[in-house]
């Protein structure tokens, strides 16, 4: 059974009365009860500027928009950069190999456009090397003042072979790994 009651502070309270004996089966009727209203408690009123309408289907160039939009969301979600790396610094406790490029791998070749305008520089990538020697997350902090030059520094990172660092003797993706390649064309004799 329900009760309700005023208490000294003005609310009212409502609650149930327990142990009595066969209220189960007694009719409850409860009395309408007029609930105070407090400045800004009252019900919400809906304006119809408030109600929802649907929206209206995308014209084709909208889809597009939207479509590379989400498209290049998913690119930058899906980074190469390895779940777990350790950060580069070049004292890092427990290293015990420092990440190099292999001596495999050949230099990248010097543009023929860049020999023949005679530009030289250097540049500077900051990347991850992944545990299997690879430089992922590859990015241009310095040009050499040559998009020639960076652009061909970039695509031989793509496929050089590093030596990845080691800790304690074992492999391990450290990013932050900065690379500068000096691009200087030889002296003829």
């Amino acid at each position: 059974m329900l009760a309700a009651v005023r208490s000294r502070a003005g609310w009212l309270t409502i609650g149930t009365a327990l142990g009595l004996a066969g209220c189960s089966a007694m009719p409850i009727s409860m009395p309408e009860i007029s609930l105070p209203t407090l400045p800004g408690f009252a019900p919400p009123t809906m304006s119809a500027a408030m109600e929802p309408v649907p929206l209206a289907p995308l014209d084709a160039s909208a889809q597009q928009a939207r479509a590379s939009a989400d498209e290049s969301a998913r690119e930058s979600l899906q980074s190469d950069k390895p779940a777990f790396f350790v950060q580069w610094t070049t004292n890092l406790p427990g290293l015990t190999r420092r990440p190099a490029i292999a001596a495999s791998v050949a230099p990248p070749k010097y543009p023929e456009v860049a020999a023949r305008r005679n530009e030289s520089g250097t540049t500077t990538l900051e990347s991850c090397i992944s545990v299997e020697g690879r430089m992922v997350d590859v990015r241009l902090t310095q040009s050499s003042g040559s998009t020639t030059l960076d652009s061909a520094t970039l695509a031989w990172a793509q496929t050089a072979k590093i030596t990845p660092a080691e800790f304690n003797g074992q492999p391990m993706a450290v990013c932050g790994w900065r690379l500068d390649y000096e691009w200087r064309m030889k002296e003829k004799r």
